[in-house]
Protein backbone atom coordinates (compact mmCIF):
# COMPACT_ATOMS: atom_id res chain seq x y z
CA UNK A 1 0.00 0.00 0.00
CA UNK A 2 1.48 3.41 -0.91
CA UNK A 3 2.11 5.96 1.80
CA UNK A 4 -0.77 8.28 2.50
CA UNK A 5 -1.71 11.10 4.86
CA UNK A 6 -5.10 11.81 6.42
CA UNK A 7 -5.38 15.32 7.88
CA UNK A 8 -6.39 15.39 11.57
CA UNK A 9 -6.36 11.59 11.77
CA UNK A 10 -6.40 9.93 15.21
CA UNK A 11 -4.82 6.53 15.65
CA UNK A 12 -6.98 3.68 16.90
CA UNK A 13 -4.78 3.22 19.97
CA UNK A 14 -5.10 6.92 20.81
CA UNK A 15 -8.86 6.69 20.50
CA UNK A 16 -8.93 3.71 22.88
CA UNK A 17 -6.67 5.49 25.36
CA UNK A 18 -8.81 8.64 25.30
CA UNK A 19 -11.95 6.56 25.65
CA UNK A 20 -10.72 4.88 28.82
CA UNK A 21 -10.48 8.29 30.49
CA UNK A 22 -14.00 9.33 29.56
CA UNK A 23 -17.03 8.72 31.74
CA UNK A 24 -19.78 6.67 30.17
CA UNK A 25 -22.98 8.59 29.59
CA UNK A 26 -25.98 6.48 28.70
CA UNK A 27 -27.53 7.86 25.51
CA UNK A 28 -31.16 8.85 25.44
CA UNK A 29 -32.72 7.00 22.55
CA UNK A 30 -36.18 7.02 21.01
CA UNK A 31 -37.47 4.51 18.47
CA UNK A 32 -37.08 6.98 15.61
CA UNK A 33 -33.33 7.48 16.23
CA UNK A 34 -30.96 6.05 13.65
CA UNK A 35 -29.51 2.63 14.41
CA UNK A 36 -27.73 1.93 11.12
CA UNK A 37 -26.64 3.65 7.95
CA UNK A 38 -26.82 0.52 5.83
CA UNK A 39 -25.28 1.13 2.44
CA UNK A 40 -26.76 -0.47 -0.63
CA UNK A 41 -26.37 -0.11 -4.36
CA UNK A 42 -29.86 -1.33 -5.12
CA UNK A 43 -30.55 -1.50 -8.84
CA UNK A 44 -28.65 1.69 -9.62
CA UNK A 45 -25.17 0.58 -8.62
CA UNK A 46 -24.59 3.86 -6.78
CA UNK A 47 -24.14 3.29 -3.04
CA UNK A 48 -26.73 5.00 -0.85
CA UNK A 49 -27.06 4.87 2.93
CA UNK A 50 -30.44 3.51 4.00
CA UNK A 51 -31.42 5.18 7.28
CA UNK A 52 -32.67 2.34 9.48
CA UNK A 53 -34.02 3.32 12.88
CA UNK A 54 -34.19 1.35 16.11
CA UNK A 55 -37.90 0.98 15.40
CA UNK A 56 -37.19 -0.46 11.94
CA UNK A 57 -34.76 -3.03 13.29
CA UNK A 58 -36.81 -4.06 16.32
CA UNK A 59 -39.95 -4.31 14.20
CA UNK A 60 -38.23 -6.57 11.68
CA UNK A 61 -36.85 -8.75 14.48
CA UNK A 62 -40.38 -9.19 15.83
CA UNK A 63 -41.61 -9.94 12.32
CA UNK A 64 -38.92 -12.58 11.84
CA UNK A 65 -39.70 -14.04 15.26
CA UNK A 66 -43.37 -14.27 14.41
CA UNK A 67 -42.48 -16.03 11.15
CA UNK A 68 -39.79 -18.47 12.31
CA UNK A 69 -40.64 -18.57 16.02
CA UNK A 70 -42.25 -22.03 16.10
CA UNK A 71 -39.05 -23.51 14.64
CA UNK A 72 -36.63 -21.85 17.06
CA UNK A 73 -35.59 -22.79 20.58
CA UNK A 74 -34.15 -19.96 22.72
CA UNK A 75 -30.74 -20.79 24.15
CA UNK A 76 -30.31 -23.90 22.01
CA UNK A 77 -29.69 -22.63 18.49
CA UNK A 78 -26.45 -22.80 16.50
CA UNK A 79 -26.75 -21.00 13.17
CA UNK A 80 -24.27 -21.25 10.32
CA UNK A 81 -23.24 -17.73 9.33
CA UNK A 82 -21.56 -17.95 5.95
CA UNK A 83 -22.91 -14.63 4.70
CA UNK A 84 -20.98 -11.48 5.74
CA UNK A 85 -22.40 -9.72 8.78
CA UNK A 86 -22.15 -6.36 7.03
CA UNK A 87 -24.91 -7.57 4.70
CA UNK A 88 -28.39 -6.75 5.99
CA UNK A 89 -29.58 -10.36 5.62
CA UNK A 90 -26.93 -11.77 7.95
CA UNK A 91 -26.96 -8.71 10.20
CA UNK A 92 -30.65 -9.03 11.06
CA UNK A 93 -31.24 -12.77 10.83
CA UNK A 94 -27.96 -14.33 11.93
CA UNK A 95 -26.53 -11.71 14.24
CA UNK A 96 -29.40 -9.82 15.88
CA UNK A 97 -32.09 -12.52 15.86
CA UNK A 98 -29.94 -15.37 17.14
CA UNK A 99 -28.25 -13.16 19.73
CA UNK A 100 -31.71 -12.20 20.95
CA UNK A 101 -32.52 -15.91 21.16
CA UNK A 102 -29.36 -16.61 23.11
CA UNK A 103 -28.04 -18.71 20.27
CA UNK A 104 -24.59 -19.17 18.80
CA UNK A 105 -23.21 -18.18 15.40
CA UNK A 106 -20.76 -20.40 13.58
CA UNK A 107 -18.87 -17.72 11.64
CA UNK A 108 -17.47 -18.81 8.29
CA UNK A 109 -14.77 -16.37 7.24
CA UNK A 110 -14.44 -17.62 3.66
CA UNK A 111 -17.61 -19.28 2.34
CA UNK A 112 -16.00 -19.67 -1.09
CA UNK A 113 -13.72 -22.30 0.44
CA UNK A 114 -16.37 -25.00 0.36
CA UNK A 115 -14.13 -27.86 1.60
CA UNK A 116 -13.03 -25.69 4.54
CA UNK A 117 -16.64 -24.70 5.24
CA UNK A 118 -17.79 -28.31 5.25
CA UNK A 119 -14.91 -29.25 7.55
CA UNK A 120 -16.18 -26.72 10.10
CA UNK A 121 -19.79 -27.88 9.72
CA UNK A 122 -18.72 -31.41 10.59
CA UNK A 123 -17.53 -30.22 14.02
CA UNK A 124 -20.85 -28.76 15.22
CA UNK A 125 -24.49 -29.92 15.44
CA UNK A 126 -25.81 -26.85 13.62
CA UNK A 127 -29.54 -26.21 13.92
CA UNK A 128 -30.01 -23.48 11.30
CA UNK A 129 -28.36 -22.20 8.15
CA UNK A 130 -28.97 -19.14 6.02
CA UNK A 131 -27.57 -18.54 2.57
CA UNK A 132 -28.06 -17.83 -1.08
CA UNK A 133 -28.80 -20.25 -3.91
CA UNK A 134 -25.18 -20.39 -5.09
CA UNK A 135 -23.98 -21.39 -1.61
CA UNK A 136 -26.59 -24.14 -1.21
CA UNK A 137 -25.78 -25.47 -4.68
CA UNK A 138 -22.04 -25.51 -3.96
CA UNK A 139 -22.59 -27.38 -0.71
CA UNK A 140 -24.82 -29.96 -2.38
CA UNK A 141 -22.09 -30.64 -4.95
CA UNK A 142 -19.53 -31.40 -2.23
CA UNK A 143 -19.21 -35.11 -1.40
CA UNK A 144 -18.16 -34.48 2.21
CA UNK A 145 -21.22 -32.30 2.77
CA UNK A 146 -23.42 -35.17 1.65
CA UNK A 147 -22.01 -37.27 4.53
CA UNK A 148 -22.84 -34.77 7.31
CA UNK A 149 -25.33 -35.40 10.10
CA UNK A 150 -28.38 -33.18 9.57
CA UNK A 151 -30.43 -34.52 12.47
CA UNK A 152 -30.16 -31.22 14.41
CA UNK A 153 -31.07 -29.00 11.45
CA UNK A 154 -34.58 -27.53 11.57
CA UNK A 155 -34.29 -24.19 9.75
CA UNK A 156 -32.87 -23.58 6.28
CA UNK A 157 -33.51 -20.07 4.96
CA UNK A 158 -32.67 -18.80 1.49
CA UNK A 159 -32.66 -15.24 0.23
CA UNK A 160 -30.63 -12.71 -1.70
CA UNK A 161 -31.59 -14.34 -5.01
CA UNK A 162 -34.22 -16.85 -6.20
CA UNK A 163 -33.78 -20.40 -4.96
CA UNK A 164 -33.75 -22.70 -7.97
CA UNK A 165 -36.22 -25.57 -8.06
CA UNK A 166 -33.55 -28.23 -8.56
CA UNK A 167 -31.49 -26.88 -5.64
CA UNK A 168 -34.53 -26.83 -3.37
CA UNK A 169 -35.44 -30.40 -4.29
CA UNK A 170 -31.90 -31.70 -3.77
CA UNK A 171 -31.68 -29.88 -0.43
CA UNK A 172 -34.79 -31.43 1.07
CA UNK A 173 -33.83 -34.86 -0.27
CA UNK A 174 -30.44 -34.68 1.45
CA UNK A 175 -31.21 -32.79 4.67
CA UNK A 176 -34.89 -33.57 5.20
CA UNK A 177 -35.57 -29.82 5.55
CA UNK A 178 -37.28 -27.53 3.06
CA UNK A 179 -35.50 -24.37 2.02
CA UNK A 180 -37.67 -21.50 3.23
CA UNK A 181 -37.34 -18.86 0.55
CA UNK A 182 -37.96 -15.25 1.49
CA UNK A 183 -37.62 -11.79 0.04
CA UNK A 184 -36.24 -8.59 1.45
CA UNK A 185 -34.21 -5.49 0.74
CA UNK A 186 -31.88 -3.26 2.68
CA UNK A 187 -34.46 -0.48 2.74
CA UNK A 188 -36.79 -2.78 4.73
CA UNK A 189 -34.31 -4.02 7.34
CA UNK A 190 -34.64 -6.44 5.31
CA UNK A 191 -37.43 -9.03 5.56
CA UNK A 192 -40.60 -8.33 3.57
CA UNK A 193 -42.03 -11.77 2.88
CA UNK A 194 -41.28 -15.45 3.42
CA UNK A 195 -42.84 -18.80 2.69
CA UNK A 196 -44.72 -20.44 5.62
CA UNK A 197 -42.45 -22.47 7.88
CA UNK A 198 -44.66 -25.56 7.59
CA UNK A 199 -44.69 -25.62 3.79
CA UNK A 200 -43.96 -29.07 2.35
CA UNK A 201 -43.03 -28.12 -1.20
CA UNK A 202 -40.97 -25.52 -3.06
CA UNK A 203 -43.41 -22.84 -4.16
CA UNK A 204 -40.94 -20.83 -6.24
CA UNK A 205 -42.49 -17.65 -4.89
CA UNK A 206 -41.32 -15.07 -2.34
CA UNK A 207 -44.04 -16.19 0.06
CA UNK A 208 -46.40 -14.09 2.16
CA UNK A 209 -45.82 -10.64 3.69
CA UNK A 210 -44.54 -10.80 7.25
CA UNK A 211 -46.88 -9.46 10.00
CA UNK A 212 -47.80 -5.73 9.89
CA UNK A 213 -46.62 -5.48 6.29
CA UNK A 214 -48.68 -4.40 3.29
CA UNK A 215 -47.58 -5.06 -0.28
CA UNK A 216 -48.96 -4.29 -3.70
CA UNK A 217 -47.99 -4.33 -7.38
CA UNK A 218 -48.33 -1.14 -9.42
CA UNK A 219 -47.78 -0.13 -13.04
CA UNK A 220 -45.81 2.84 -14.34
CA UNK A 221 -48.66 5.18 -13.37
CA UNK A 222 -48.83 3.84 -9.78
CA UNK A 223 -52.10 2.02 -10.46
CA UNK A 224 -52.49 -1.38 -8.82
CA UNK A 225 -52.31 -4.24 -11.29
CA UNK A 226 -54.61 -7.30 -11.11
CA UNK A 227 -53.32 -10.71 -9.94
CA UNK A 228 -51.11 -12.47 -12.42
CA UNK A 229 -49.91 -9.28 -14.09
CA UNK A 230 -46.34 -7.90 -13.86
CA UNK A 231 -45.69 -4.74 -11.91
CA UNK A 232 -43.46 -3.05 -9.36
CA UNK A 233 -43.64 -4.40 -5.82
CA UNK A 234 -44.30 -1.71 -3.22
CA UNK A 235 -44.03 -2.27 0.53
CA UNK A 236 -45.47 -0.52 3.57
CA UNK A 237 -44.72 -1.41 7.18
CA UNK A 238 -42.80 -0.54 10.34
CA UNK A 239 -39.57 -1.92 8.84
CA UNK A 240 -39.48 0.63 5.99
CA UNK A 241 -36.50 3.00 6.25
CA UNK A 242 -36.68 6.73 6.92
CA UNK A 243 -34.96 7.42 3.61
CA UNK A 244 -31.48 7.70 2.14
CA UNK A 245 -28.79 9.53 4.08
CA UNK A 246 -28.32 13.04 2.67
CA UNK A 247 -30.12 12.02 -0.52
CA UNK A 248 -33.59 13.63 -0.41
CA UNK A 249 -33.78 13.33 -4.20
CA UNK A 250 -33.35 9.57 -4.10
CA UNK A 251 -35.72 9.31 -1.12
CA UNK A 252 -38.47 11.24 -2.92
CA UNK A 253 -37.98 9.07 -5.98
CA UNK A 254 -38.35 5.75 -4.19
CA UNK A 255 -41.00 6.57 -1.59
CA UNK A 256 -43.76 7.42 -3.99
CA UNK A 257 -46.79 7.34 -1.74
CA UNK A 258 -47.50 7.43 2.00
CA UNK A 259 -44.85 5.07 3.23
CA UNK A 260 -44.90 2.69 0.29
CA UNK A 261 -41.40 1.84 -0.82
CA UNK A 262 -40.91 0.35 -4.29
CA UNK A 263 -39.03 -2.85 -3.55
CA UNK A 264 -37.78 -4.04 -6.89
CA UNK A 265 -37.95 -3.51 -10.60
CA UNK A 266 -39.98 -5.76 -12.85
Amino acid sequence: MPKYHLPDAISFRSALHNGYRMQYVKPELVPEDLAFLQYTGGTTGVAKGAMLTHRNMLANLEQVNATYGPLLHPGKELVVTALPLYHIFALTINCLLFIELGGQNLLITNPRDIPGLVKELAKYPFTAITGVNTLFNALLNNKEFQQLDFSSLHLSAGGGMPVQQVVAERWVKLTGQYLLEGYGLTECAPLVSVNPYDIDYHSGSIGLPVPSTEAKLVDDDDNEVPPGQPGELCVKGPQVMLGYWQRPDATDEIIKMAGYTPATSR
